[in-house]
């Protein structure tokens, strides 16, 4: 109230910052780095919900804090109204899972079976098919396994640190923006590992932690945000550390990028746009690595394969693609 003139301008709202007490409302999560089990750490973020640090071995960036019960959950409501808009856009996602899948298939020519980990609306599993692939989903929402089932796809109820699969099941394994929603990635690589058969390869898919907004504006952006993904994710790679996880648990890293070029199509009346094509991806990777405008990061490794021989490759009933 103005004590000239009587008036009451109400109560001034200040911006609440981190203290002691919103401290104790967050508990710790993880303990060490999850990847090379360093407990030494230092700060990235602190929100009275939650508390990142990167890893002072291999530069992780993990969850150390978090509030318990924070996040909504991976129902309905989180596929509906996520600002992703996962039930949006299916033919553009499709066709973009279609060119991930026949990068895949360079280096895994015999594949016939995937698994898609974190299947989502079913684009993976849409793309695999299309390409004459055996589908099969996993994903820890019911919502998102009976909307794939509806849609004429396999898919069961799962975690990636616990694939309900029998040893050496699939030539491919496909997890795209899901390793990063876990908080043991290395259980989630070692399953992976385990379901994939010799020679087949994994297709992983997470944020780049070298984007420019996790540095330069980590309270501002969506990375770390309690209200956005920071209650989601729990670990943000970078290229190096994501190929040493694969590495540690018996992957063998072969490409990182979207910069892979596709002979099957470097042939023909296509020859010419393909070549066009990885030039163009070529320049576009470089560029965004030195921005640090890549907002995605990309890899595919091998699982070994022993003596025996691979099965011949499959005759190529797959249609040309964009």
């Amino acid at each position: 109230m103005d004590a000239r003139t009587g008036e009451d301008f109400g109560t001034l709202s200040l911006p609440t910052m981190p203290t002691e007490q919103s401290a104790l409302s967050r508990a710790p999560f993880l303990a060490s780095c999850p990847v090379c089990g360093a407990t030494e750490a230092s700060e990235v973020i602190t929100f009275p919900e939650l508390r990142f640090g990167r890893c002072a071995g291999c530069g992780l960036i993990y969850k150390q804090e978090q509030r318990p019960g924070l996040g909504e959950g991976y129902e309905e409501k989180y596929f509906r109204f996520n600002r992703a808009g996962y039930l949006q856009r299916w033919d553009h996602r499709v066709r973009k899972c279609r060119r991930q899948l026949l990068a895949s298939l360079e280096f895994a020519p015999h594949a016939r079976s995937l698994l898609d980990v974190g299947c989502s609306a079913g684009y993976v599993l849409a793309a695999a098919k299309s390409l004459g692939l055996a589908e099969m989903g996993l994903d820890l929402s019911e919502f998102a396994v009976q909307l794939c089932r509806e849609r004429g796809f396999q898919a069961e109820r799962g975690s990636l640190t616990q694939m309900p699969f029998a040893d050496a099941s699939f030539d491919i394994v496909t997890a795209k923006h899901t390793l990063e929603h876990v908080e043991s990635p290395m259980d989630g690589l070692r399953e992976i590992h385990r379901v994939l058969r010799p020679g087949g390869v994994a297709f992983l898919v997470v944020p780049d932690a070298a984007y420019y907004k996790i540095p330069l504006m980590p309270r501002r952006g969506r990375s770390f945000r309690p209200d956005r993904r920071g209650w989601q994710h729990h670990v943000y790679f970078y290229e190096h550390n994501l190929a040493d996880a694969c590495t540690r648990v018996g992957l063998t890293p072969l490409k990182a990028g979207k910069d892979i070029f596709r002979r099957r199509l470097a042939r023909g009346p296509r020859a010419a746009w393909e070549y066009a094509r990885y030039a163009f991806l070529l320049g576009w990777v470089h560029g965004s690595r030195v921005t640090r405008m890549r907002r995605e990061l990309q890899l595919i490794s091998v699982k070994p394969v022993a003596a025996q021989a691979l099965p011949p490759p499959q005759a190529e009933p797959r249609a040309a693609v964009s």
